[in-house]
């Protein structure tokens, strides 16, 4: 029978999830209905709850949330992620969740810490284990190292070998502390495009790859720096697009093609196959499980839905339930 549950439900694209009760229906027979137990508030989520994301769900009404930690009937934990269109979202006591899209939880791992810090864990892990060749002592420019995603691709650079990491963003406090912790340089961008470049020029000219968080015009401005500066042209440049945090569109002139042994290429949902996804997602569990790969999460309530949706938080929001 279905079942009725306790679930942020998004009702209006333009207004934050209520808490409310919503009738979930009985899993199909490739589907298993999981206890959750901890999801993440994440950009994408946002992003799909709004209508706004590629792989939006645009039917009304809809629990929101793509991925957590929950419980099987037989207690056994599992990571799981709901991009099924047939699956539920996770911000819900239980959803149904396509079994294919179930990944081990080793013993003793903590719920928040892998349903809050994988998704923006994976982002970088993707991106540097699937779409570029790693070279020993690679080098490697974060453009948006400040945001919670940034911030775990340093650690995930250093634990795939990178021997230097530089990173750019606008709030210097958390460029300090990433100072302290793992980042060999740092980028304070303004509002001054010259000053940038010239930032861009002396700290990255050299680079090896590039996880491109920002996008738009800082882009532009780094490709310009980057390429007109480098010491050897024929040295690889891979740039990796995964976020549009400063703009969706970037102005690119044909040389710059031309000019520099220089890649393009985008990170995301479409661009590896579901079986390589959760093969590189199962890896990835073992780190935050064991604690070599960790950050900042601020549990919080589901009852508190609308009021964490737009609140601004130093770790990433995890809803335990």
């Amino acid at each position: 029978m279905p079942r009725t549950v306790k679930a942020a439900v998004v009702n209006d694209f333009k207004v934050p999830p209520s808490y409310q009760d919503i009738e979930i229906a009985d899993p199909s027979e490739n589907q298993v209905q999981i206890k959750v137990l901890a999801t993440g508030l994440h950009q994408l989520v946002k992003s799909r709850a709004s209508g706004a994301h590629y792989s939006a769900n645009v039917k009304l009404p809809l629990i929101p949330g793509v991925d957590g930690v929950g419980e099987l009937p037989d207690g056994e934990l599992k990571y799981f992620m709901t991009f099924n269109p047939t699956s539920t979202g996770s911000f819900a006591e239980y959803a149904n969740v396509a079994k294919d899209d179930l990944l081990p939880v080793p013993k003793g791992a903590d719920p928040a810490i892998v349903g809050g810090l994988l998704n923006p864990a994976m982002s970088s892990w993707l991106a540097l284990r699937n779409r570029v060749e790693l070279k020993k002592g690679f080098t490697v420019l974060i453009l948006g190292v400040t945001g919670g995603s940034g911030q775990l691709a340093v650690q995930i650079a250093r634990l795939l070998g990178a021997s230097r990491i530089v990173g750019t963003g606008r709030n210097q406090k958390a460029l300090d502390s990433l100072l302290a912790n793992g980042l060999d340089a740092a980028i304070t961008l303004s509002d001054d495009d010259t000053e940038n470049e010239k930032a861009f020029a002396q700290e990255a000219a050299n680079i090896d790859i590039v996880l491109d968080y920002l996008y738009g015009p800082v882009a532009e401005v780094a490709m310009r720096a980057i390429i007109g500066k480098r010491e050897v042209t024929s040295q690889r440049l891979d740039w990796i697009q995964i976020g549009s945090m400063a703009g969706q569109t970037i102005s690119l002139p044909a040389n710059a093609l031309r000019a520099a042994n220089f890649y393009i290429s985008g990170s995301g949902l479409g661009s590896i196959s579901m079986a390589d996804f959760r093969t590189e997602l199962t890896e990835l569990i073992k780190y935050l499980a064991s604690g070599k790969l960790t950050g900042a999460v601020d549990p919080k309530s589901l009852k508190d839905i609308s009021t964490a949706w737009t609140a601004r938080s130093d770790g990433r929001q995890v809803f335990v339930l």
